[in-house]
């Protein structure tokens, strides 16, 4: 059992005892007050019955003595804590008063009772006329007495419950120290000798906590002074060794082992030209003869040799190993790092950035393309249907007859022409939004909508800006577009969505640096992996034209929870534009 359960059991035993004590002084306190006023009240009562019996009624003439006593009693009911019985002279009851109405129906517990009661004692007196027998009652102060002692108890119970729990809580707060302390200790004890206390608000903890501060600071320098540079060299992630003058290694660390596969026992003693190749000998030379003159040689790149024959590139620092004392020297002490991750890594990251460009350049490629085929559809063949538009309709005004076959043909000619110059329109549109030539970025996105509203007449398209367009170039403009255009195809197409909001933010990130973010959430059937190969082609591009611009697209969905796009890129402003 611990401190904490001892030191509340020990208080707890000490208060139940006190309120043992205190209870038995108020209960005999009690008992001895409710003798001295039944006595007291018997006393009394006899005194005014005598008093009354004897002086008045008998002198009454023609009146009966006893039934007047009677009628008296009657009308005095309940003398204090008093039963009163009236008996003629043959013996006979004639009036018991009747019992008490305080507290009527209660009674104290039988044990108590029998506890507190001063005992049934009838006092009784004898008349002319008969006799008076008064026998003290005393089962409502005891029961007065009960009522208060429940109260008291309640209120001892409250007081020892709170009192557990305040010194069961004060103990918990006050020792919790310890815990921190024991931790320590135990830490300590394995080993850890940087662990330190914090100060303590108990003066007898602090001082406990300084002095364990104090030995643990004095073991730590003490060890650390001679295990730093071993630790350091341990756990180096470079690989380090140390090659004496005689060119052979005598220091080899576990990241050196990693690095080249000899393991210390295969390498120690050994030259140091077993790990370089022949190609890299003459660098190596005039470095080790640089170092011996005292010269430290830090960061540059070379080649080194592997156990298995595999040449790594590193970076290499070579210092002069010196003595602290004598300041001769001793050897040198090389640090290698592998270089290979870094240069894959630098690699891949010049072929991303090419890849990111050569995607942009075939994106304004592409444009290009769509922009002079568009171009040459509106000149060439809408012309062209133009003309055959306006032949078609003076032929059919040339001839008057509304049943003529060639007035019909005409008129077929014409309704079929002006189809495909609205198809030919429409086709013209999705290779190149003129919007985007004449009137700008929102405007186009606003028109694009529209269109989209009217070919969709159950689609709620809500659209929001949130600052201006209309400040880049034709290849962001475009890949704005093209994104927003490529979901409210997947929304209304593909998805089913009855509800798609847009929400483009143009962020300022420096004075000629923005930061645009297209959203878009639908409500429809949400992504699977059952996409199409045309969806599927139709996020990749959108993808590739983000990306091109050093952005990212991410989805959200789930199938039957609709579908959230967020396109973020990063754009440069176009200097010529407002």
């Amino acid at each position: 059992m611990g401190i904490r359960f001892r030191v509340n059991a020990a208080i707890s035993f000490i208060a139940v005892i006190f309120l043992l004590v205190t209870a038995f002084i108020l209960i005999d306190d009690r008992r001895q007050s409710i003798n001295e006023e039944i006595e007291a009240g018997t006393r009394v009562t006899v005194q005014l019955l005598e008093s009354v019996a004897l002086s008045r009624f008998p002198l009454m003439e023609g009146a009966d003595p006893v039934e007047g006593l009677a009628g008296f009693l009657r009308r005095a009911g309940r003398v204090r804590a008093n039963e009163i019985r009236l008996y003629d002279q043959s013996g006979v009851l004639v009036y018991e008063s009747p019992p008490s109405d305080y507290k009527q129906g209660l009674w104290a517990p039988a044990w108590f009772s029998h506890l507190m009661s001063p005992g049934d004692r009838n006092f009784q007196l004898n008349l002319p006329f008969g006799s008076i027998v008064i026998t003290p009652d005393s089962s409502r102060s005891v029961l007065d007495a009960w009522d208060e002692l429940k109260r008291f108890g309640l209120i001892l119970l409250i007081f020892f419950v709170s009192l557990n729990v305040a010194i069961f809580g004060l103990l918990g707060r006050a020792m919790r120290p310890l815990k921190g302390i024991l931790a320590g200790m135990s830490l300590l004890e394995k080993g850890d000798l940087s662990i330190r206390l914090p100060e303590y608000k108990s003066p007898e903890f602090d001082a406990i906590g300084h002095t364990f501060n104090r030995m643990a600071a004095t073991l730590h320098d003490a060890l650390a002074q001679n295990a730093r540079l071993a630790l350091v060299a341990q756990q180096s992630s470079d690989a380090i060794l140390i090659v004496d003058l005689e060119g052979k290694v005598s220091f080899w660390n576990p990241s050196a082992e990693r690095l080249f596969g000899f393991s210390s026992e295969e390498i120690l003693g050994q030259s140091v030209d077993r790990i370089v190749p022949h190609i890299g000998l003459a660098q190596h030379v005039a470095v080790q003869e640089r170092v011996s003159t005292s010269q430290k040689i830090e960061q540059y790149e070379s080649q080194r040799l592997k156990k298995n024959g595999e040449v790594v590139d590193v970076e290499v620092s070579v210092a002069p190993l010196v003595d602290p004392e004598t300041k001769q020297l001793m050897g040198q002490i090389s640090v290698l790092r592998d270089m290979t991750d870094y240069k894959s890594r630098i690699s891949a990251e010049m072929e991303l950035q090419q890849n990111k460009r050569l995607t942009q350049i075939i994106q304004e490629k592409l444009e290009e393309e769509r922009k002079s085929i568009a171009r040459e559809l509106h000149d060439e063949m809408g012309q062209n249907l133009t003309a055959i538009k306006t032949i078609g309709t003076a032929i059919a005004n040339r001839d008057s007859d509304e049943e003529s076959i060639t007035r019909q043909n005409a008129l077929t000619i014409v309704e079929v022409t002006s189809r495909i110059y609205d198809m030919v329109h429409s086709i013209i549109r999705e290779l190149r939004p003129s919007a985007l030539d004449h009137l700008g970025l929102e405007d186009a996105i606003f028109e694009l909508c529209e269109r989209h509203r009217r070919a969709n007449s159950d689609l709620d398209l809500k659209l929001d800006f949130d600052g201006g367009l209309n400040g880049y170039d034709e290849y962001v403009n475009i890949t704005v577009y093209r994104v927003i255009q490529e979901c409210l195809t997947n929304a209304a197409k593909h998805a089913g969505a009855s509800c798609v909001s847009i929400t483009v933010s143009n962020l300022l990130v420096e004075s000629n640096l923005a930061r645009i973010e297209i959203k878009v959430q639908d409500d429809g059937k949400g992504l699977d992996v059952d996409l199409s190969e045309s969806r599927r082609f139709g996020l990749l591009g959108m993808r590739e034209r983000v990306q091109a611009f050093s952005g990212d697209i991410q989805i959200e969905s789930d199938p039957g929870t609709g579908t959230l796009i967020t396109a973020d890129m990063t754009v440069k402003l176009d200097s010529d534009k407002d």
